[in-house]
């Protein structure tokens, strides 16, 4: 049927097997809820969406699907083209399959035995359709599939960084996309490259939905560094575009959305040091990325002691923790003394949260406090951390070994594309306060 429709040969890769057998165990009933993850342009959509739906109807034209993506007329063009290989003289030599006269589009058409298919962008409304069939199961034959929700693509890679349209998405699939199946049975099968840690399929393996996924995770190398489509690309060619842009190779093309090296700051760069190696002399500060919400969906409250000595910068402890007002208030001070430091002074980014913690802390006890008041305040993340890179990979920032070591460096290494950001932030005013700011000093001195 490919072959009638596109006049080229259909060349079976291996991963083409994977996905199909996956599909299988779904229409016999084993999967109910099932990510794949695979590069762009690796026939996905061909297999998944253009071909399952047609199969599917085959096997039961009684079947009910509905397609979405991140576009209306993306979604739109996968409905038409599983339509044309349904309507290919292949497929009806061997199923004679009518579609009613009265559903010719595009968006929403039927089969003569009332299956069919519902398309439309993942934002858009899905109203008088759902997906499966109800209570149709006998047993784990083919003929009992009755129809998935298959989504194809639901963010767009432009729109990867943006937290609003991010949880929009991730939002909808609980609010409004899960609820449109006809039977608590029904598949929903999600298909898409990896774009960030909280894109939709991360937002689901971590819980999000609070349902069970089955993973069927395809790099584009795998840990012997062979590809997994050499006819798409070799190892050469991957390298390549690993070289070129570390982001989307690392997340697009190896489904962890941030290179292990480390994206803006690399882990590599920090330098972790004994207590026993800290200065006697350091001027030690507490830094604070408010939050003060138990939500564990919102952004925790980061804390940070650091300090410099002559030209280096030592953090002490970086920590988040979810912790409403009062308690971040009665927090701050047994941390401060468990660690046996003199901590000079306490900032808090000025923000409307930091602002009333600022209020709090100078009214209910005898903290030295100040909101930051610099320059990075001013600029966006991004920037404030590629001003700070050069600090970092010159090897002047030293982390202070700890249990907190592993979870800043995580953070450190998906930034920008991290669920959180906290550490960055604070590490980056930091910075900022002892490192830039002391050499504009110097270099004016010298002048």
């Amino acid at each position: 049927m490919f072959k009638e429709n596109t006049r080229r040969a259909f060349k079976v890769a291996p991963h083409f097997v994977a996905i199909t057998e996956t599909l299988e165990k779904v229409a016999r009933g084993e999967i109910k809820r099932l990510i794949i993850n695979i590069p762009p342009r690796y026939g996905k959509t061909e297999i998944a969406v253009k071909m399952f739906i047609p199969w599917g109807l085959a096997n039961n034209p009684q079947a009910k699907f509905i397609h979405l993506s991140y576009s209306d007329d993306l979604a739109l063009d996968n409905s038409s083209q599983a339509k044309e290989y349904m309507q290919s003289e292949a497929f009806q030599s061997l199923w004679g399959m009518d579609l009613k006269k009265d559903a010719q589009g595009k968006k929403k058409w039927f089969t003569e035995d009332g299956g069919g298919l519902y398309a439309t962008a993942a934002g858009g409304a899905i109203t008088g359709f759902g997906a499966g069939l109800p209570d149709i199961r006998k047993d784990n034959s083919f003929s009992d599939f009755g129809g998935a929700i298959i989504i194809d693509d639901p963010l767009k890679p432009d729109d990867a960084f943006s937290d609003v349209k991010r949880k929009a998405v991730n939002n909808r699939y609980n609010n409004t996309i899960r609820s449109r199946v006809n039977d608590r049975d029904t598949p929903i099968i999600i298909i898409m490259q990896r774009l960030h840690e909280d894109d939709l399929s991360g937002f689901l393996l971590d819980g999000g939905s609070g349902e069970d996924w089955y993973h069927l995770n395809l790099p584009a190398l795998d840990d012997n560094k062979q590809p997994l489509w050499e006819d798409k690309h070799t190892f050469e060619e991957l390298e390549q575009i690993r070289q070129a842009d570390r982001y989307t190779f690392a997340g697009q093309y190896m489904q962890t959305p941030a290179p292990d090296e480390g994206g803006e700051w690399r882990k590599a760069w920090f330098e972790i040091v004994d207590k026993s190696e800290v200065p006697n002399n350091v001027k030690w500060e507490l830094y604070i990325d408010g939050a003060y919400t138990k939500v564990t969906l919102n952004d925790p409250t980061g804390i940070q002691i650091s300090g410099s000595y002559k030209n280096d910068l030592y953090i002490w402890s970086s920590i988040d923790k979810y912790l409403e007002m009062p308690e971040l208030r009665d927090f701050i001070k047994p941390h401060i003394d468990a660690t046996g430091l003199n901590v000079r002074l306490i900032l808090l980014e000025p923000k409307a949260s930091g602002k009333s913690l600022a209020q709090l802390l100078k009214k209910e006890t005898r903290l030295n406090v100040k909101e930051l008041q610099t320059e990075f305040v001013k600029v966006s993340k991004i920037e404030r951390a590629r001003s700070s890179s050069p600090y970092i990979e010159g090897g002047r920032v030293k982390l202070v070994r700890g249990n907190w070591n592993d979870a800043f460096l995580k953070q450190v290494a998906t930034f920008p594309n991290a669920k959180h950001d906290e550490h960055i932030d604070l590490t980056s005013y930091s910075i900022e306060r002892n490192l830039i700011n002391n050499n504009k000093g110097f270099i004016r001195a010298i002048v």
